[in-house]
Order: C-alpha cells, then structure tokens, then sequence
C-alpha cells in the first residue's frame, strides 16, 4: 500500500472518529496524515472538523477559509465558516454575509438545510423575526429526517413568532421518533424534550392550561427518567450553595441568615401547576426583602433542583458553574430585582 493509500485510509478512520465522538483519536490521525500531505483537501477538511470539534475557533476559520480557496464551488467552507462567525464571534452581519456567497453554489438539500437554519438564527440574533419566519419557510418537512433536528427547527420558529410552524416541527419530531429505531428509554427521553418544547410554544401565545399540561407530562417523564452520566449529591449542591453566599458582602450574608437553601429532585406537581417550567435550576419562594415591611408573613426560601442542574451541565466544572449562578439568580430575586436587573448582572 502506498503512503498516500494509507493516507486515505486514514483519513477515513478519523472521520468514523469524529462521528462516534472521539476527537483525540482523529487528532492524532491528522498529525499523521499531515506528515504525508498537509496540503491535501481532505487533510485541510479534516483539520478543520477537528479544529472545530474542539472549540479552536481561529484555527477552525483558518483551515475552513483555505479549504475555501481550494473548493471555490463548495458551499460547504463558507457555510461553517458562518457558523462560527455567528456562534463563536457573535458576528450575525458576517455570518448573513458568509451565507449569501454559499447560496451561490449550494445544489445539495443537506448543505440548504444546514445554511438555512444558521441564516434565521443570524436573523434572530440581529432582531428581525419575520425575516426568520421568510427563511424558516424555504424548508418543506418532508426534507426533514432527523427528529433533533426537527426539534431545533421547531425551537427556532418559537423564537421566529411563528407558533404554528412550532407545532409543525414537534409533531414532525415526535413521529419520526415514535417510528425510528431507538430504544424505549431514548424515545421517552426525546418525547419529554418535544413536550418541553411543545409547553414553550403554548407559553408564547398565553394559553396556559396547555402549557401546564405539557409541563406536567415533562415532569412525569423526567421523574422517572434514569440518572445520567453526570450526578451530583444534596450535600455537593449545599456545599457549593453555601461557598457562592460566603462570597457575598456580609451585610448581604445577614440579610439571608433567615432564607434557607433547600434542594429537590424537581420541581413539585404544584410548582408546575403554579405556571412555572419543570426544568428550572432554582426558584425564590416568598416576600422579597425590600416588601417584607408591608407583606403578609410568608414562607421565604430559595430551592435548587438537582436534576435539573445535572441536566444543563456538560462536565463537574459547568454544573458547579450552574449551581452558582443559580443561587445568585435566586438570591438577586429576593433582593427584589427582576428579569431586566438579571440580564443587566449577567445573571440572567
């Protein structure tokens, strides 16, 4: 076998890789096909997939831009290269403009998939809902296979204003997950997922009564779902819970001397009944302290909900991340500041 041979066939071990998640291994098969051919395409793809893969944004653009200049007729450079000008540089202006070269050669349905939804969350992102809903209505459902990416289309249309396209794209999501190949636990985990969704987009347009119903049926679901990957015990969410209020002022420690820190699995029925979402991280119960002066006594505390911080995190550090900025979430409510206020503080 010849050294480009094996090349190539290296090349396609490191791609399987990338695929099954396993970017170390398809590193490690680009510095060898690098010593080969550096300036082989499929080398540059390959250093771009990887470059991406971990977050390495600059070198990601610089091996997409080269990849550009070898493959001026394919989409495919320019439409991540927009990806990231919009994900990792915020930039939603280079982005829409990255995109509008990449329409030019674009004759793939993948590739219009794909550019379309970067171009209406650039739109999202630069305020202009109807643009997005006029973008989102390129794509017809039976170009749609996949049902997370159904899921994402019908998050993006929540975010577009457009709720009937919404209700499209879950019920897209969920029958293609009820007819696909996964097992009965992957089903019922994704099924909770489109009924979350689902609660959303009935959240937008104040019909409560099927909000809470969808969000009871996400409660059900994630109650008894199995513990992931990632978990953490009571006395782990309460000693980080107790070093993030260590790192407050102490005049601000006296204040909260008085509103205990409790920890649940999830929210209660009665919680979501109230109106609120079954996968919050936290949630201040009582008077507000610049209130308490005139309200009647009520019971104050502040509540963390394990699960669900399990859930929002990728590793140990995020979740310790997450519990954090929960609890100062929910300290900066009882210190009466609202949403706004939140945002403003990063807290949001």
């Amino acid at each position: 076998m010849s050294r480009t041979e094996r090349m190539m066939a290296d090349l396609e071990r490191a791609f399987e890789a990338l695929d099954e998640g396993r970017i170390d291994d398809a590193a490690a098969i680009l510095e060898r096909c690098r010593r080969i051919d550096r300036k082989h395409e499929d080398v540059i793809t390959l250093a771009a997939a990887v470059a991406d893969a971990r977050g390495e944004t600059e070198d990601a653009l610089e091996q997409y831009r080269a990849l550009m200049a070898l493959r001026p007729d394919d989409p495919m450079p320019r439409i991540c290269i927009a990806r990231l000008e919009l994900k990792d540089l915020g930039d939603p202006d280079a982005a829409l403009d990255t995109l509008e070269e990449a329409f030019e050669f674009i004759d793939e349905e993948a590739d219009l998939i794909e550019a379309i939804f970067v171009k209406a969350e650039a739109l999202l992102m630069r305020d202009e809902p109807k643009a997005a809903r006029e973008t989102l209505a390129e794509l017809a459902s039976t170009a749609i296979d996949n049902p997370d990416l159904a899921l994402d289309l019908a998050d993006l249309s929540i975010g577009a204003e457009d709720i009937p396209a919404a209700h499209k794209w879950i019920e897209l999501a969920r029958t293609l997950t009820r007819e696909g190949d996964g097992s009965a636990e992957e089903k019922a985990a994704f099924e909770a997922e489109a009924l979350h969704t689902l609660g959303r987009a009935y959240e937008v347009v104040d019909d409560r009564a099927k909000m809470i119903e969808a969000w009871l049926a996400v409660r059900t679901h994630d109650a008894k779902a199995p513990a992931g990957e990632l978990t953490v015990t009571d006395d782990d969410v309460e000693r980080i819970a107790v070093a993030t209020l260590e790192e407050l002022p102490e005049n601000i420690r006296e204040k909260l001397k008085a509103v205990p820190i409790l920890i649940d699995d999830l929210p209660s029925e009665d919680i979501v009944k109230d109106g609120w979402d079954p996968r919050i991280l936290g949630l201040f119960q009582g008077t507000p302290m610049p209130d308490d002066a005139s309200a009647l006594p009520a019971v104050t505390n502040i509540q963390l909900f394990r699960k669900n911080l399990e859930r929002s995190a990728v590793d140990e550090e995020h979740l310790a991340a997450e519990i954090r900025i929960t609890v100062l979430h929910e300290t900066a409510h009882y210190f009466g500041l609202d949403e706004d206020d939140l945002v403003q503080l990063g807290l949001d």
